[in-house]
């Protein structure tokens, strides 16, 4: 993130938004490009706002396979195709067998590793742009499949 760019109110989930995801998170949970959002047990980001959120790339988490039961991500949405695949797949190899990845772009990612459990189409506003939230159940161990 540049020095000069600043958080726009579209960029910081509402607290509407907030109770929903929190509603999905069972057990200890990683938000990855946390921003300022208040969920999470650890909160991880390439341009900390606050000394409570590791500074860390979503293409490389820091932490090792099957740790967290509930990931989160909500990447950047100006990024590449190809540059899409690399931040879910460490989002689902840091993420427990059996554990969830709440992932919310507009884009819906897939991994062999994991399965489409439900979609969410979110709007903040009449003729505002629109994500979705997906929910991905991790179905078999990566540990040695994603370095």
């Amino acid at each position: 993130m540049k020095a000069n760019t600043k958080l726009q109110k579209s960029w910081v989930w509402d607290s509407d938004i907030n109770e929903f995801i929190k509603q999905h998170i069972k057990g200890y949970s990683l938000n990855v490009c946390a921003g300022k959002s208040p969920v999470g047990d650890v909160k991880i980001d390439l341009d900390p706002k606050d000394k409570s959120i590791i500074k860390g790339d979503m293409k490389k988490l820091p932490f090792k396979g099957n740790t967290f039961d509930t990931v989160i991500e909500d990447p950047p949405w100006k990024i590449g195709y190809y540059d899409r695949w690399q931040p879910f797949f460490e989002c689902v190899r840091v993420c427990k067998v059996g554990g969830l990845v709440i992932y919310n772009a507009y884009w819906i990612p897939e991994s062999k590793y994991s399965e489409l459990v439900v979609t969410y189409i979110r709007q903040d506003k009449a003729f505002t742009n629109t994500s979705i939230i997906s929910l991905h159940r991790k179905t078999k161990d990566t540990s040695d499949k994603y370095k």
